[in-house]
């Protein structure tokens, strides 16, 4: 028989994190002695009266608090799944119920409670036309519904029953009862939740995995929703330490795969706000770095300083040792350490840009106006990441304005040559052309940098960024891993990978769950996108694709103030009402521009309110948090209220040219785009303020039409 080993349950979690500090150290030093020995003559079991299941105990923490142990009948493996006051955890224990289900093999805790609730309020099983799910015992089993719940689900008539019926199902079946109650089909679903049945897969080190049958229960990929083993103690000392952030354990099958399966070469991930994006790359930056060899680097980079800091915070205390071969940078902070023994260079402001492009005017070569050309410039130069004559000549314009012809381009090519030319003589070089010459320079070493990349928020590099990531990465198994989300594309029209030779093949994966917001605030930030198409990376739309949050809450509240004066005392208000749910650092006030902060900031003082402005360059300190929406992007927040939204504020005033259709269409969606990630910021509750009559915008509608 193998050593006993140590399991910790996502509700042990949730035990741990509502105990006081001190009484979560002691958790800890119980948790390492008992991994170290759980036979050991000092553990105090105790069987709880009134429970039949033998595999059911407590265990002594101190002379007030107890665990509740789970030691299966196969395997020797004991589970942790719940810490309490003595009588409080011997209460829930006799409140569960810990049983293997028949058919998917996972390992599911069960609140009696409720499942005797959801029993109980069953009556005449539904006629077959009112019934919301038209499918049978063993499909429904099939998806871990438990069988005493199998009448109660078949008697369903709506999605509120069926959220009402939530808290007696395990994650994985009302998961799918979610799809099928969308109309996905039985296939698709079993496909999104993990519940197909695949071959052994291929770890990223090559190795097929082995499971010891000992462990095989609690490997189960539904289990491990729930499960998760601790084989050392560095390991339990990062899972305690952060008991709320269930994500550094607990993944979805889909995540967990994601993270571990080896590729044949650059892979795409696409999803919506708080799918765990984000989450799989770093997971997968983490197992990736276990392998690496002592020379090997893997890089992690995205496209803002604040979300590097975070994801560099959060590998810390997701890693061992094996982050110190991991760099965290953002791409241009990347490519300045690539140039900088390259000559002296400075980054151009939009005033020096601007500068430069009325020079170009006073010699211009082409009958072009400076604005056609500046737009010209950035698409080509950034967007579709050409860099020479003959290929602008030949490149596709189709949909662009005004049409240009082959005598147009070329003089244009000159006006943009006369550019960069004016831009060297002063010493200071837009962001493209800074990433260009790093990617230039990357091209020219015999031996790539990293072993691994992985891009995070890859919606929003150009084609220019990708080139660069393509220099720094030998081709290969595992080189490029990509996540991104269409819908949060904000700074720029879209790119295609192609573009910056970087090819996807069908190496394209994506994640459809919401694990941050409830339901209610995904659905509302979801259809401030519009209907329109949002290109995926790949010439397909991400648009139609369904996702769905496993989470319910209140409503998103609108606010409706008659002017900026007012909404500020509102909003002083409501802070101090929700500062009595969540504190102050899980606010955010959320806003299009910064000066609209300047009488909220006002009116937050004068009640004695700390707030901090999140710019981007100091961590984040005590107060409400403040952020306009770009700055905002990345973070999370309980409780999120979106200020000042005015006819004269959103969307942003259009500063193209007014003939230039595409790029009115285009200005909307990144505007429509900048509300869906102010708004998916929020996880539990979202409050939505304007000012005048905004309130009859589009972008309001919903609220009325979700009352009807």
């Amino acid at each position: 028989m193998t050593a006993p080993q140590l399991a910790i349950s996502n509700e042990f979690m949730e035990a741990l994190a509502r105990l006081p500090k001190p009484q979560r150290k002691k958790v800890q030093e119980f948790a390492k002695k008992f991994r170290a020995d759980p036979k050991s003559s000092a553990i105090n079991y105790e069987k709880i009266h009134g429970v039949d299941d033998d595999r059911v105990r407590t265990v002594r923490i101190d002379q007030k608090y107890r665990a509740v142990v789970l030691h299966p009948d196969q395997g020797n493996t004991y589970v942790l799944v719940w810490v309490d006051n003595h009588d409080e955890a011997m209460d829930w224990a006799r409140n569960r119920t810990f049983e293997v289900h028949p058919e998917t093999q996972s390992l599911q805790i069960l609140n009696v409670e409720y499942v005797n609730q959801a029993i109980a309020d069953k009556t005449a099983i539904a006629v077959a036309d009112e019934s919301l799910l038209k499918l049978d015992d063993n499909t429904l089993l099939s998806f871990g519904v438990p069988s005493a719940l199998v009448p109660a689900v078949k008697n369903l008539t709506s999605k509120h029953q069926l959220a009402q019926l939530q808290p007696a199902l395990p994650e994985e079946a009302y998961e799918a009862l979610v799809w099928l109650a969308e109309g996905e089909s039985v296939a698709d679903v079993k496909r999104v939740v993990g519940l197909v049945a695949t071959p052994t897969p291929t770890n990223i080190d090559g190795k097929e995995t082995q499971q010891d049958d000992d462990d095989q229960l609690l490997s189960n990929p539904q289990s491990l929703r729930r499960f998760q083993h601790v084989t050392n103690d560095e390991e339990l000392d990062r899972v305690l330490e952060a008991p709320l952030e269930h994500w550094r354990i607990f993944l979805h099958p889909l995540q967990r795969q994601l993270a571990g399966q080896s590729f044949a070469g650059p892979t795409l991930v696409l999803g919506g706000a708080g799918t765990g994006k984000t989450i799989v790359a770093m997971h997968r930056a983490r197992q990736l770095a276990l392998k690496l060899q002592d020379h090997e680097k893997l890089l992690f980079t995205t496209f803002t300083k604040n979300l590097a800091d975070n994801v560099r915070s959060i590998l810390r205390t997701l890693c061992g040792d094996e982050v110190q071969r991991i760099d965290v940078q953002h791409i241009h902070e990347l490519a300045m350490s690539w140039i900088k023994n390259s000559g002296p260079i400075a980054v151009a402001s939009d005033e020096d840009i601007a500068l430069a492009w009325d020079q170009v005017a006073m010699e211009n070569p082409s009958k072009f106006e400076t604005d056609v050309l500046r737009d010209e410039w950035f698409y080509v130069h950034a967007i579709k990441g050409i860099e020479n004559r003959t290929d602008y000549l030949e490149m596709s314009r189709v949909g662009r304005t005004p049409a240009f012809s082959r005598r147009d381009r070329a003089s244009i090519w000159n006006a943009f040559e006369l550019f960069e030319e004016i831009s060297r003589q002063s010493g200071r070089t837009t962001w493209t052309g800074i990433v260009s010459k790093a990617a230039e320079l990357a091209c020219g070493v015999e031996v790539p940098p990293y072993r691994h990349v992985i891009v995070d928020e890859g919606q929003d590099f150009t084609a220019c960024d990708w080139k660069y990531i393509r220099a720094l990465v030998k081709p290969g198994q595992d080189d490029i891993f990509i996540v991104a989300d269409p819908r949060q594309r904000i700074y720029h029209e879209p790119t295609l990978l192609t573009d910056g030779k970087i090819e996807i093949a069908d190496r394209i994966h994506r994640l459809q769950i919401n694990y941050r917001t409830t339901e209610q605030i995904r659905r509302w930030a979801t259809k401030q996108c519009g209907t329109s198409e949002q290109p995926d990376l790949c010439e397909s739309t991400w648009t139609n694709i369904a996702t769905h949050s496993l989470l319910n809450g209140p409503d998103p509240v609108l606010l409706e103030n008659t002017d900026h004066e007012s909404e500020a005392a509102a909003i002083t208000k409501l802070v101090s009402s929700m500062n009595q749910i969540y504190p102050l650092e899980e606010i955010a006030i959320v806003a299009r521009a910064s000066w609209i902060f300047k009488l909220v900031k006002s009116s937050l003082a004068n009640a004695g309110i700390k707030c901090f402005v999140i710019d981007g360059k100091k961590k984040p300190g005590p107060g409400v948090q403040l952020a306009t929406m770009h700055r905002v992007k990345g973070l999370e927040f309980r409780c999120v209220i979106i200020a000042g939204l005015a006819t004269d504020v959103f969307p942003n005033k259009f500063r193209g040219r007014a003939d230039d259709q595409r790029a009115k269409r285009q200005h909307l969606v990144s505007e429509r785009n900048l509300l869906y990630v102010a708004a998916s910021r929020a996880r539990d509750q979202l409050f939505v303020s304007t000012v005048g009559d905004f309130s009859q915008s589009p972008f309001c509608t919903i609220f009325t039409a979700d009352r009807n």
